[in-house]
Protein backbone atom coordinates (compact mmCIF):
# COMPACT_ATOMS: atom_id res chain seq x y z
CA UNK A 1 0.00 0.00 0.00
CA UNK A 2 1.29 3.32 -0.96
CA UNK A 3 1.04 6.77 0.80
CA UNK A 4 -1.82 7.46 -1.71
CA UNK A 5 -3.42 4.65 -1.07
CA UNK A 6 -3.76 4.82 2.72
CA UNK A 7 -4.50 8.76 2.49
CA UNK A 8 -7.55 7.34 0.41
CA UNK A 9 -8.57 5.50 3.59
CA UNK A 10 -9.68 8.15 5.63
CA UNK A 11 -13.09 8.97 5.55
CA UNK A 12 -13.87 4.99 4.57
CA UNK A 13 -16.14 2.35 6.73
CA UNK A 14 -13.90 -0.67 8.12
CA UNK A 15 -14.72 -3.03 10.59
CA UNK A 16 -12.55 -3.71 13.58
CA UNK A 17 -12.80 -7.25 15.34
CA UNK A 18 -13.34 -7.05 19.48
CA UNK A 19 -13.75 -10.24 20.77
CA UNK A 20 -15.28 -11.59 18.03
CA UNK A 21 -17.85 -9.21 17.37
CA UNK A 22 -17.05 -7.39 14.32
CA UNK A 23 -17.71 -2.99 15.02
CA UNK A 24 -18.09 -0.88 12.09
CA UNK A 25 -16.16 2.21 12.67
CA UNK A 26 -14.61 5.46 10.44
CA UNK A 27 -11.39 6.19 9.25
CA UNK A 28 -10.76 9.54 10.12
CA UNK A 29 -6.81 9.85 10.06
CA UNK A 30 -3.82 8.04 8.71
CA UNK A 31 -0.60 7.87 10.51
CA UNK A 32 2.72 6.45 9.33
CA UNK A 33 5.30 4.41 11.48
CA UNK A 34 8.37 2.51 10.21
CA UNK A 35 6.97 -0.45 8.82
CA UNK A 36 3.51 -0.28 10.00
CA UNK A 37 0.49 2.32 9.38
CA UNK A 38 -1.93 3.61 12.18
CA UNK A 39 -5.46 4.48 11.65
CA UNK A 40 -7.44 6.77 13.84
CA UNK A 41 -10.57 5.55 14.05
CA UNK A 42 -14.18 6.22 15.90
CA UNK A 43 -17.45 4.17 15.96
CA UNK A 44 -20.04 4.97 13.54
CA UNK A 45 -22.61 4.56 16.26
CA UNK A 46 -21.37 6.24 19.82
CA UNK A 47 -18.67 8.12 20.41
CA UNK A 48 -15.20 8.45 21.16
CA UNK A 49 -12.14 8.23 18.84
CA UNK A 50 -8.58 5.73 19.06
CA UNK A 51 -5.27 4.73 17.72
CA UNK A 52 -5.74 1.44 16.24
CA UNK A 53 -3.07 -0.91 13.88
CA UNK A 54 -4.08 -0.56 10.59
CA UNK A 55 -3.78 -4.22 10.00
CA UNK A 56 -6.64 -4.73 12.53
CA UNK A 57 -8.60 -2.81 10.44
CA UNK A 58 -10.54 -4.31 7.63
CA UNK A 59 -11.76 -1.30 5.10
CA UNK A 60 -14.93 -2.03 3.53
CA UNK A 61 -15.43 -2.40 -0.19
CA UNK A 62 -11.67 -2.50 -0.50
CA UNK A 63 -9.89 -4.34 -2.92
CA UNK A 64 -5.97 -5.24 -2.58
Amino acid sequence: MGLSDEQRAVGREGLINTNGVDMSVIIRDVRLKPHAVDYLIEPTAGKGKAWVDGDLVRIVGWSE
